[in-house]
């Protein structure tokens, strides 16, 4: 299905105001300080669920811009690849979404995700959890700048091109 660029800004628009409304209820600051044994596993599980959430969104931003460029990725490595690419600028084709910045702390969050997806939460290691739950707020901040920036770059790429 081809995407036309006003779809793709609603749906960017779209994931960036529910990665927002998810920041904004993630305040839990107090509780990542706690020691792994001061923290319960109810909200050990919570956290981790916020995590899974925030770094699906992160993705569903990613491949709505990678259905806009037809950018084909492979079945088995896609969750990887994505995060790849969309640190790429592609001259003539489409600037970089992300910084080095960014993708080094999005890959954290991917990784974490993974191991929630494919672990029982009780299996969770609290101190790998903890770092990635701690850069949650910078690591939104920083998303919706760059991918601010990205739609900005693209609207004065397709209006240099319609001239």
């Amino acid at each position: 299905m081809k995407y036309n660029l006003e779809l793709l800004k609603a749906d960017i628009a779209d994931e960036l105001k529910k990665l927002e409304q998810l920041q904004k209820e993630f305040s839990v600051i107090e509780k990542v300080m706690l020691d792994k044994s001061e923290m319960p596993f109810y909200d050990r599980s919570a956290i981790g669920y916020y995590l899974h959430c925030f770094y699906n969104g992160c993705e569903n931003i990613f491949r709505s811009v990678a259905r806009f460029f037809e950018n084909d990725l492979g079945p088995q490595t896609w969750h990887s690849d994505i995060l790849k690419r969309m640190k790429l600028s592609v001259p003539g084709f489409r600037p970089a979404v992300i910084d080095d910045e960014l993708f080094h702390l999005l890959n954290d969050f991917r990784g974490f995700r993974h191991i929630f997806r494919h672990s029982y939460t009780f299996d969770l290691d609290w101190e790998k959890e903890r770092p990635v739950a701690m850069k949650l707020s910078q690591t939104y901040l920083l998303l919706k700048e760059q991918v601010e920036q990205f739609l900005r770059n693209l609207n004065e790429i397709t209006h240099h091109d319609r001239q």
